[in-house]
């Protein structure tokens, strides 16, 4: 068996949800020893081949960004040259670029479409991607998605639902069983750390949680890592209402801090206010580690399918800082709801939401269509 995953790009470049899972079912499939090759397109002008294990990691050379594309003429190309190399062609969506050369290729191989996410925010390029977006969907064998609410909540996903199957993103945390001593976040170890790590973007809501910390106990502190283009208007907030000594933005952390601030921190915070988030894959790391969430409730969305609400977590309305703060302060008031939380956490994790789940899931998708 031999599979091409194709997408916007592959780690480090342009780096996010649907990069992550690109790279997490690339090496995961050729640790199973299922030869497993990525294209996309490199965040440069230049042409690149990576290599790992049996696989290999096409890089094509960028022309334009534009409408979060990465549009590149040279990786229609690569496609066309490599397409019938493969048994199945995998293609993670949105992306209008492998769309494009897909349409222009036609392979004759079979297809798998890994639905991401609708497109929201670029409302001109979907009036020329939809025809693309549904013609693809039409010669797909399987189209995946996340969760189930996405499949309900999605209007193209809706035309094609007898073709839909849920492999929820799982991955595997591999902690640093030594624990640093020392980093710019030791001297938060006698507070209450409520953490939140993503891109400071306008769908994160970051604004609703640097706003609950008006509220939220006195021995808490809200931490908020990542970069991003809302990080001005985060700051301004925070200087507005005093709260220097209640929210950090540290920008980016290593892994190391993101290992201690998982194992440090109190509560998970995710407070995203548009579909966007469709997934969030950074709460399947918090209940790795056994932290109790608090997420938002975003129509057609799986953020809330990710933490079952009362189960692993409380989620609560979107735009909401105040329920955001008592969220939070019922969770720390009561402990016995907290430790509850924190068990099915890990719970939920290891029955459903490891990366080893997902690529067994993934090869049962592909041994079907192949019927082998």
């Amino acid at each position: 068996m031999k599979i091409l995953q194709f997408g916007k790009a592959y780690p480090p470049a342009n780096l996010g949800g649907v990069e992550v899972v690109i790279q997490l079912l690339t090496e995961g499939l050729n640790d199973e020893g299922i030869t497993c090759d990525a294209l996309g397109v490199n965040d440069i002008s230049e042409y690149k081949v990576d290599h790992y294990k049996q696989g290999n990691i096409y890089r094509a050379k960028l022309n334009i960004k534009k409408f979060s594309t990465l549009f590149s003429l040279q990786v229609i190309k690569i496609f066309k040259k490599i397409r019938n190399d493969y048994d199945i062609i995998h293609v993670h969506s949105p992306d209008p670029m492998a769309a494009i050369a897909m349409f222009l290729s036609k392979p004759k191989k079979p297809i798998v479409l890994h639905w991401h996410s609708d497109i929201l925010k670029q409302k001109i390029l979907l009036i020329f991607y939809r025809p693309l977006l549904k013609w693809l969907m039409s010669k797909s064998s399987v189209i995946v998605a996340t969760s189930p609410n996405y499949i309900e909540g999605s209007d193209l996903l809706n035309l094609y639902r007898n073709k839909c199957v849920v492999v929820p993103i799982g991955v595997n945390i591999l902690t640093n069983d030594k624990q640093i001593e020392k980093n710019r976040f030791s001297g938060l170890k006698n507070k209450n750390i409520i953490f939140s790590l993503g891109r400071l973007a306008y769908y994160k809501g970051y604004e609703y949680l640097v706003k609950s910390a008006l509220t939220i106990p006195t021995d808490c502190i809200i931490v908020i890592a990542g970069e991003g283009e809302e990080r001005q208007k985060l700051e301004e907030i925070i200087k507005e209402n005093k709260l220097e000594d209640k929210v950090l933005l540290p920008g980016k952390i290593t892994d190391a801090e993101k290992d201690f601030l998982f194992k440090n921190s109190k509560i998970f915070a995710l407070s995203s206010i548009f579909k966007t988030e469709a997934y969030a894959i950074v709460q399947v790391e918090a209940l790795s580690y056994g932290l109790p969430i608090v997420s938002t409730q975003i129509p057609g969305s799986g953020v809330d399918w990710v933490n079952v609400n009362g189960y692993t977590g409380i989620t609560v309305p979107i735009m909401n800082s105040k329920i955001i703060a008592e969220s939070i302060g019922t969770m720390l008031k009561d402990e016995n709801l907290y430790q509850e939380f924190s068990k099915n956490a890990v719970k939920r994790y290891n029955e459903e939401l490891t990366r080893d789940i997902m690529i067994k899931k993934t090869i049962d998708i592909y041994k079907d269509i192949l019927k082998v």
